[in-house]
């Protein structure tokens, strides 16, 4: 005789699996929380100074993407309305100024400035765009407290902006 078989429900969880009896289902345990908490402080630990380094970076990136952008604009303006456009750096304050537009460079970055000596005032360095695309020439020097440097040429018979990173020999046209 073969025994008859019978349904027998079982109870299951949201999940679908079989519900385990209550004293499995006690959370985590004080060994596995320290144990997580180590590890994550570890993280924060070796990832804070590349951090740092990183936010340095990036100001130092959007500081010559300001010098470039005030240099391009000064001499697209002076193309487009006929009128010559200075443009003012002052190495003291760390402030980019072409017209009404002032913008000031992070502590953290060290500014030099080459410009005509007759446009030159109160201590800011003026590189000046002439209509016919043409500038008085110069250069504006980036330097980051870690050694990374870049200097900004502005051509004087072109007026053509540039970067040049190491020796200065061969400038890499924007």
């Amino acid at each position: 005789m073969v025994p008859k078989a019978e349904k027998v429900k079982t109870l299951t969880s949201v999940t679908g699996r079989a519900a385990l009896p209550s004293r499995y289902c006690s959370g985590f345990t004080l060994l596995e929380l320290v144990a997580v908490l180590t590890i994550a402080a570890l993280m924060v630990a070796v990832s804070a100074p590349n951090m740092q380094k990183m936010y340095q970076s990036m100001q130092y990136r959007g500081a010559v993407g300001d010098v470039v952008g005030a240099l391009n604009g000064g001499r697209y303006a002076a193309i487009r309305t006929g009128v010559q456009q200075d443009i003012l750096v002052n190495p003291r304050t760390r402030e980019v100024t072409h017209g009404d537009a002032v913008k000031t460079l992070p502590s953290s970055i060290e500014l030099d400035v080459l410009g005509s000596r007759e446009l030159n005032r109160d201590g800011a360095g003026v590189i000046r765009f002439y209509p016919d695309g043409g500038s008085s020439g110069g250069y504006v020097s980036l330097a980051l407290e870690g050694g990374q440097a870049v200097q900004v040429q502005v051509d004087w018979l072109l007026g053509r902006v540039s970067l040049c990173k190491s020796d200065c020999g061969e400038p890499t046209a924007l």
